[in-house]
């Protein structure tokens, strides 16, 4: 049996003007590729009935799955389903529990009935299977067209990537079980240049031909991509050993979960709680970490002190240690994280203090200097970063760099 194939239609005029950016496209084919699909097609649309009608037919002609994006909302410029409806022959049904639904949502917030142009968004082609949209009033559904399959799913990516992770790839489980997917894993890298880990890697995709190497840098880290067919299973599991050795220790994680959550995940599991102390990132670091939910079980709390004044007075960093090393320097790092648990009931901690530009460098310290101090109550240690980026990249890889020496730290692991 070959790989189920798939394509993507986006539809949308203000993804062709620029008003917008699309972010479904890359989500929806890095998420069917992680499925197991092989996305062999991505097309943006205008709002146009013709074009994805045509669009629509051409598509179900060559590929397995073919999954459209937009145009589903009330307004006259939303014709998504009116063209795939009139390009497959099918009557348009109104589906009366997510009517209902509609209608519901409409009294509680507005207090009235929904206007007329709102019963399109639940009529749905006849067959079509609906596929539920908690966040926004379009749902979405999946039909089936001889031995393809339709679906269609609404814009907002708000709304668009949960219901892919909730909806879609549910409804593939149980309607195409029996499709031949390929199989992967995803390891996340944090410390190493992209051609840093392209030359290590290259003696192993020497030897392991039957598995694909993919490379995507996404800043602060670097994506390693393994793909085989089902029946290389073992050998993909080898190439993935052989990887996390040769990439170690910069290989944080595998899978979805990003750092933060990473981190998170272990402070849970060993029942550590976490103060984070900034002044560069400016609350970021404790920004990323909430991000995650659940992330009370492990965040104690967040100190910012940008001022030197603010490091004395709520940190008790010595006057003296700021006029003699300046507050940029490991030393400030280290009282300001010692402070900081002093004052806190936590367990671990982490410390900021940095130049992040694009002024305020000298010779000696210049722009993107940056000293991370991290450890418990037995011990801080610290360690000075000279970064090379922008305002907005010096901030996100010191955070990051401070959550990946404190995520060392709880492991045992030894520096990278």
């Amino acid at each position: 049996m070959r790989r189920m194939e798939a394509a993507l239609l986006l539809i949308g005029d203000e993804l062709l003007c620029g008003d917008i950016a699309d972010g479904n496209g890359p989500f929806l084919a890095e998420r069917l590729t992680a499925y197991g699909c092989r996305v062999g097609s991505l097309c943006v649309l205008p709002d146009d009935g013709q074009a994805i009608g045509h669009a629509v037919n051409r598509a179900l002609a060559q590929y397995d799955l073919v999954v459209l994006c937009g145009g589903l909302g009330p307004t006259s410029d939303d014709r998504t389903t009116e063209s795939v409806a009139q390009a497959l022959r099918l009557d348009l049904i109104l589906d009366p529990v997510h009517w209902e639904r509609l209608r519901q949502i409409f009294l509680a917030f507005q207090g009235k009935e929904p206007p007329p142009g709102n019963e399109k968004q639940v009529r749905f082609p006849q067959g079509a299977e609906v596929l539920p949209n908690e966040l926004g009033t379009a749902p979405g559904y999946a039909l089936r067209v001889g031995s393809h399959v339709l679906v269609v799913l609404p814009g907002p990516p708000r709304e668009n990537r949960p219901m892919v992770d909730n909806a879609l790839l549910p409804w593939l489980d149980r309607n195409l079980s029996g499709r031949v997917r390929f199989q992967g894993m995803t390891f996340r890298v944090f410390g190493l240049a992209e051609s840093e880990i392209g030359h290590r890697l290259g003696p192993l995709e020497s030897r392991f031909r039957e598995i694909s190497f993919g490379y995507r840098f996404v800043f602060p880290e670097i994506l390693v991509k393994l793909r085989a067919d089902p029946d290389a299973t073992d050998r993909l599991g080898a190439a993935a050993g052989e990887v996390s050795c040769v990439l170690a220790p910069h290989v944080y994680g595998t899978g979805e979960q990003r750092l933060p959550a990473v981190l998170g995940g272990e402070l849970a599991r060993r029942g550590l709680r976490v103060v984070t102390v900034e002044s560069c990132t400016g609350g970021l670091v404790a920004q990323l970490l909430t991000e995650t939910a659940g992330s009370s079980a492990w965040m104690e709390r967040g100190f910012v002190t940008y001022s030197d004044v603010s490091k004395r007075e709520l940190l008790g960093v010595p006057e003296s240690v700021l006029e003699n090393t300046g507050a940029v320097s490991e030393a400030v790092a280290r009282a300001m994280l010692q402070g900081a648990l002093d004052r806190s009931a936590a367990d671990v901690g982490m410390a900021v203090t940095g130049i992040a530009g694009p002024g305020g460098g000298t010779s000696e310290k210049p722009v993107g200097t940056v000293c991370i101090a991290w450890g418990d109550r037995n011990g801080v240690r610290s360690a000075v970063y000279r970064f090379h980026w922008d305002r907005e990249y010096n901030r996100l890889i010191s955070a990051w760099a401070a959550m990946r020496r404190l995520h060392l730290h709880i492991l045992g692991a030894p520096d990278p």
